[in-house]
């Protein structure tokens, strides 16, 4: 990357799981020193992640106060010190989803309100775990009560520890048609959307917003629901550990996820010594 390119960045985007965070799910020890140095420089710094906004903000703890965040895979965008904006599925589809979900063999659904998290009773331990990796406090129910849950749903995210590419991904596209948006996220996890939210297209009204190009854009993603964020970007990064069909869409290819790449990549980029922050 040459000296001119460097200094045209003004927004980066980071997805969560998978990329900034470690196996462990945390946060690089480096980054509170390194946000300040972004604002410093006026560069804005944006995550975007499948994850809900309680998870998120809990995550940053203080650090929240200033970032931009797309939750929910673009359903929910909250700018510092603003309202959030939200995109909620129609009570029809989630009726929808919930009947063809409880067909499956062990794809489990979980509505993701901006306020709480639901999922059903199961006896599946493993499932159990997982949920509770990515979503907090979540409200175990019986599977009818999900029918009626009155918060506003931004999002369905379907659990399956056999991998949704089998049997969830084709019944939902079965039952949903090409109407909403519906995106493996995970090795367990396939997410459901209005049509037209996506990671890219929230970046993309970001961009809008601030007046940023895509080539004074860096993006970092590691998952299917990276793809569209990362064509918003002229610098584009798959992570080293990233699926082939992320690869294919980025420009570039950032270390891994295990080995801080995201922090390496912008220390490098940004000439900062990762041993001084």
């Amino acid at each position: 990357m040459k000296k001119g390119e460097l200094d045209m960045i003004q927004l980066i985007a980071t997805d969560m799981d998978g990329t900034l965070l470690d196996n462990e799910k945390r946060l690089p020890p480096q980054l509170p020193a390194l946000l300040e140095e972004l604002y410093r420089r006026d560069i804005t710094f944006a995550v975007a992640s499948g994850r809900s906004h309680m998870m998120l903000t809990n995550l940053f703890g203080e650090l929240a106060e200033e970032i931009i965040f797309i939750c929910d895979n673009g359903a929910c965008v909250m700018y510092p010190h603003e309202a959030p904006m939200l995109h909620s599925l129609p009570k029809e589809v989630i009726r929808q989803t919930l009947d063809a979900c409880h067909q499956l063999s062990t794809a489990v659904p979980v509505l993701c309100g901006f306020h709480h998290i639901y999922y059903p009773e199961n006896n599946n331990a493993a499932m159990q775990r997982e949920i509770q990796r990515y979503y907090r406090d979540p409200q175990v129910v019986p599977y009818d009560m999900l029918y009626a849950v009155d918060e506003p749903i931004l999002k369905i995210a379907l659990c399956d520890t056999n991998g949704p590419t089998r049997e969830a991904y084709p019944a939902m596209r079965d039952a949903l048609g090409d109407k909403y948006e519906l995106l493996i996220s995970g090795d367990c996890w396939m997410d459901i959307m209005c049509k037209g939210i996506t990671k890219g297209a929230a970046l993309r009204e970001l961009q809008e917003r601030m007046g940023i190009t895509p080539a004074e854009t860096m993006a970092f993603g590691d998952y299917d629901n990276d793809i569209t964020m990362l064509q918003c970007a002229e610098f584009s990064y798959a992570m080293e550990n990233a699926s082939d069909r992320v690869k294919l869409q980025a420009r570039h290819t950032a270390p891994a996820n295990t080995k801080n790449g995201v922090v390496r990549v912008l220390c490098e980029t940004l000439g900062i010594h990762p041993e001084s922050l």
